[in-house]
């Protein structure tokens, strides 16, 4: 990828951050897109959301706030994460004296596991074993209570997931037993679970896909074929929630390669590759034990595709509660709505994020009526027009968006960012070099 292309993707990226940011008064934030891809890809500039979200996390420390910022590796675009190119691409932007980025996952090859871990704390989770144990409730495809959590060992946490996490028995009626299974249409939500622990290696569309298939056997009660099911999900979680896999996921450092970041630089930045996977029960403990013992004195975190945390449902309530529960963090997040399943509890996150200050790209349209819910007509009426005035602007190749706050800027406003002249008169001089004019 030309690097002139992703350097004046940075320069937009800041301005929009300056702005979407603003002075910080603000506890919660959405930033809504339809896909979650480029935000703006033309012939002199590349903006993916990487850029943005890091820019705002700059600013914020500009402004003597600590920033943390949680990126999503599983992504599809060309300068995703997990990539070499992109990772490349997301340290050059940090510098050599820049925050070097954590890796929160399990997986001990590839680029992301040459990084230095980002772990959860043991002993926070001990004292908080409540929302643990209602997390994994949430996580299981199988109706289940946990009501006892042993963290004395991992030993003990991995007997704990593998059981609750697990399937049913062939002697329990496991049509019962599985969450939606007697539905004729599954919820996105329960299909989605169930594809996280049945096939979790899988991309999302083909573990749904194998999913549905179990779905349909355990309805129809074919016995044997979806035995065969699950002893597949028996053997995914046992290798899932082995020891060396939580102890790649949590210690008893207490954060520290986190707070070493932020007293350092002001700023941490967490890449994390547990989306669509049975480890994503623990990202939303992980931003909760940040929340918890980093953001005394101020915090903003920013977290990408909050979205695919709606899955969950759980996640939305305890993100939201978040700035009630401790005064001072600030909560950003970036939240696509289009290339993910309509989960029950992601209107409630649409709704709660962007019901004071937003900064919307685009949106699938379904979440129009949520974001506009209980406003005016005025308000529908200034975000459909500003929403296609912005989409020709960045086809016209500038980098434009809806912007509103409920003090500020209540009705929605287009925000249209350009390269400063210096910069567009350097392009062009340079391309008449290389012109040999």
């Amino acid at each position: 990828m030309p690097g002139k292309e992703l350097k004046a993707g940075l320069e937009l990226s800041l301005k929009a951050a300056e702005r979407i940011i603003g002075d910080l008064r603000w506890s919660r934030l959405g930033i809504v897109t339809f896909k979650d891809e480029e935000l703006l890809s033309s012939k002199s500039a590349l903006v993916a959301p990487e850029f943005l979200l890091l820019s705002m996390a700059v600013k914020a420390v500009e402004r003597d706030i600590k920033a943390i910022l949680v990126l999503n590796a599983r992504k599809q675009h060309a300068l995703n994460l997990s990539g070499q190119e992109g990772l490349r691409a997301f340290l050059d932007l940090l510098g050599p004296d820049g925050p070097r980025p954590l890796y929160f996952g399990v997986s001990g090859e590839g680029h992301l596991a040459s990084l230095d871990r980002a772990r959860l704390s043991i002993s926070w989770l001990a004292a908080n074993p409540g929302v643990l144990a209602r997390l994994i409730e949430a996580a299981s495809p199988v109706e289940r209570r946990v009501k006892e959590i042993d963290l004395s060992s991992l030993e003990a946490l991995s007997a704990l997931l593998v059981e609750k996490l697990g399937p049913p028995s062939l002697k329990e009626d496991v049509v019962v037993k599985i969450k939606g299974a007697n539905k004729y249409e599954v919820a996105a939500d329960a299909l989605s679970t169930a594809a996280a622990v049945i096939s979790p290696t899988s991309l999302l569309a083909t573990g749904i896909k194998y999913a549905a298939k179990f779905f349909s056997l355990v309805r129809e009660r074919r016995k044997e074929e979806y035995k065969a099911y699950l002893e597949t999900w028996k053997k995914n979680v046992e290798e899932a929630f082995s020891v060396d896999k939580l102890s790649a996921l949590l210690c008893e450092d207490d954060l520290e390669p986190i707070q070493a970041s932020l007293e350092q630089h002001g700023l941490a930045v967490i890449i994390h590759d547990v989306m669509g996977t049975p480890h994503e029960l623990f990202l939303p403990l992980l931003l909760l034990n940040m929340a918890s013992e980093l953001g005394q004195g101020g915090l903003l975190m920013i977290v990408d595709g909050a979205a695919h945390l709606a899955r969950l449902g759980l996640p939305v309530e305890l993100l939201a509660c978040v700035p009630e529960r401790h005064p001072g963090v600030r909560m950003a997040c970036f939240i696509p709505t289009g290339d993910v399943p309509r989960y029950e509890k992601l209107p409630d996150l649409v709704k709660i994020f962007t019901s004071k200050r937003a900064a919307i790209f685009d949106l699938e349209p379904f979440y129009v009526d949520v974001l506009c819910g209980g406003r005016s007509a005025a308000f529908r009426a200034a975000l459909l027009r500003g929403l296609e005035e912005a989409a020709r602007e960045r086809l016209a190749g500038s980098f434009a968006f809806v912007f509103y706050d409920e003090f500020e800027h209540p009705l929605p406003e287009v925000l249209k960012l350009k390269l400063g002249l210096l910069k567009r008169l350097k392009d062009k001089i340079t391309g008449l070099r290389r012109s040999g004019t």
